[in-house]
């Protein structure tokens, strides 16, 4: 996890890699934090919607574009996969 609203620059790319890390983000961990705390239970997915650039001298670069276009191409599956998951979740007090 990186803190965001920002791009991960190459050397953190680098960084987590090394740790590891296949994926980066930036907004799921604060959220998530929160809500445990508020004793809440919490199911996270992340859309990964860029590559990151590992080179200091690629062209390539983040863009708010590219995000905004990755999530509106898989907005209708990301809505089915929801609402499919909702509806399996069982309601306090309700059985079925």
């Amino acid at each position: 996890m990186v803190a965001g609203p920002s791009y991960e620059i190459v050397a953190e790319c680098h960084r987590l890699q090394n740790l590891g890390a296949d994926a980066v983000g930036m907004s799921t961990v604060p959220e998530v934090i929160v809500a445990r705390h508020c004793g809440l239970r919490v199911f996270g997915f992340s859309l990964i919607t860029n590559k990151v650039i590992m080179d200091y001298e690629s062209q390539g670069k983040a863009s708010l574009e590219e995000i905004l276009e990755a999530g509106k191409q898989a907005a209708q599956r990301l809505g089915q996969f929801v609402s499919i998951l909702t509806a399996s979740i069982p309601l306090p007090g309700h059985t079925s």
